[in-house]
């Protein structure tokens, strides 16, 4: 059974707060009526105000997440921690969590550690691993690829693309299967775990998506909203490499394909959320309908 969130255990820090799933949680909590003060932690110069629009007393504190000085001071007063903002901050968060004696910290890291290529997986293994070991306070969710609007890193760019243009190079066959989750599954998710602390507290999820479909699965369904004809043009993976080396070589960091993006191409990224349904009720929709929900935010931005 759920449990409602508690509103008298306030104390609630975010990291990560002007990021794409966190809109989605901002947005559950305000429906749920939180009234309760929120800390935020953002980088300086984040835009911050599209959350201003909820019902939610959240408090913006500019931080250097680097700085454990500066994080401690930061924390005071705080019992929760929801971590979005980025793995790599993750060891920086927790040990200073532990010596201000936070009660829960909530890591949001990726299924990114389970690639068999080692230059992707094995500096989230180090940190998750080490984390593990040395404390017993942490819950880790793993989101899979995450989708879900113009703010999406992801597909945003692909929906664009298929939009602009009557061709698409993928990478192989596409026959690799995904997961992708939706943002707002996962704003649901981090509440529903906030709410079920008694279930989740010291273990890890996978959050993929409903679906598990194949990458030109994907990019049909893009084209299919998008009421498109695109010719998908297979490009043998060995010439994809040697491609995203060039690119590299000419373009450096302003190349948008790397080595690594298209070796992971030849594998399956998919993962059960079996044990997430279970302890707190997880339940993502549709890819389909998820993506259809995206094409049409570019369909209107277009005024089509």
């Amino acid at each position: 059974m759920v449990n409602v969130l508690k509103y008298k255990d306030d104390g609630l820090l975010i990291t990560g707060a002007s990021g794409h799933s966190a809109r989605y949680f901002f947005e559950k909590l305000s429906e749920e009526k939180y009234n309760k003060e929120i800390k935020c932690l953002v980088r300086k110069g984040s835009k911050v105000e599209h959350l201003t629009r909820y019902n939610l007393k959240l408090k913006f504190i500019e931080a250097d997440l680097n700085d454990i000085d500066q994080l401690k001071k930061t924390m005071k007063g705080s019992k929760t921690i929801l971590h979005i903002a980025n793995i790599q901050f993750s060891t920086n968060i927790v040990k200073s969590s532990a010596e201000m004696g936070i009660d829960w910290c909530i890591c949001v890291h990726t299924t990114g550690r389970y690639s068999k290529f080692k230059s992707a997986s094995a500096e989230y293994i180090e940190i998750e691993d080490k984390l593990i070991n040395e404390h017993s306070n942490i819950t880790i969710l793993r989101p899979t690829l995450i989708y879900g609007s113009s703010r999406d890193q992801n597909f945003w760019r692909l929906i664009k693309f298929i939009n602009a243009y009557s061709f698409f190079p993928v990478f192989g066959s596409g026959k690799n299967l995904m997961q992708p989750v939706n943002a707002e599954d996962l704003g649901s998710a981090y509440l529903k775990v906030l709410k079920n602390k008694s279930s989740c507290y010291g273990k890890q999820y996978n959050l993929s998506g409903r679906d598990q479909i194949s990458y030109i699965s994907i990019l049909r369904e893009i084209a299919t909203g998008l009421d498109k004809r695109v010719f998908f043009i297979h490009l043998p993976i060995w010439l994809s490499i040697m491609g995203a080396y060039v690119g590299k070589m000419i373009m450096g960091s302003r190349f948008p394909i790397t080595v690594e993006q298209v070796l992971r191409m030849k594998e399956d990224k998919v993962f059960s959320y079996e044990n997430a349904t279970r302890d707190f009720g997880y339940e993502p929709m549709k890819f389909k309908q998820g993506i259809l929900r995206e094409v049409n935010e570019l369909k209107l931005k277009l005024g089509g």
